[in-house]
C-alpha cells in the first residue's frame, strides 16, 4: 500500500504544494517591493478550497482531472498563479504593500505547519495500527 496516494496524504501533500508555491510567490513579492509596476502575485485557493469544502459534504475525494487547476490522479498539483493588487499603489505603479505581504507570509507558514504536523500525526496513526498487538 502506497500512503503517499491514500486520499489523506495526498490532499496534505497537495496543501503542502500550494503553501510552498504560495511563499515563493509572497517573497517575490517581497524582493519586488521597489520595482516600478510590479504587481503582486498570489496563489489561487478558490480550486483548493472547493475540493475540501465537497470532501466535507460526505462525497469524499474523486481524483477526476476536469480542469488545468484540479489535482492529478497522482495527488499533485498545478496551482493556478493570480495578480492581486494589495491595498494601495505608489505612483510609480507599484502594488505591493510590504505589511500585507509580510502578514500573508506568516500565515502560509502557520497553514505549513498545522499540515506538517496533521501529516506526523496521521503517520503515527498508520504506524500504531501496523504495530502488532500487545506491542
Amino acid at each position: 500500500m502506497d500512503l503517499a496516494n491514500t486520499p489523506f496524504f495526498g490532499l496534505l501533500r497537495a496543501r503542502l504544494d500550494q503553501l510552498s508555491e504560495r511563499q515563493q510567490l509572497i517573497a517575490e513579492n517581497i524582493a519586488n517591493g521597489s520595482t516600478p509596476g510590479y504587481r503582486p502575485r498570489d496563489v489561487d485557493t478558490a480550486g483548493f478550497e472547493r475540493m475540501l469544502a465537497s470532501a466535507a459534504g460526505g462525497r469524499g475525494l474523486t481524483m477526476a482531472r476536469t480542469n488545468a487547476s484540479h489535482m492529478t490522479p497522482s495527488g499533485s498539483t498545478s496551482v493556478s498563479v493570480v495578480t492581486r493588487d494589495d491595498s494601495e499603489t505608489t505612483i510609480d505603479g507599484n502594488a505591493v504593500v510590504l505589511e500585507e505581504q509580510m502578514a500573508r507570509a506568516a500565515e502560509t507558514r502557520m497553514q505549513f505547519e498545522t499540515g506538517i504536523a496533521l501529516y506526523q500525526k496521521g503517520l503515527e496513526l498508520v504506524r500504531l495500527a501496523a504495530r502488532a498487538p500487545g506491542r
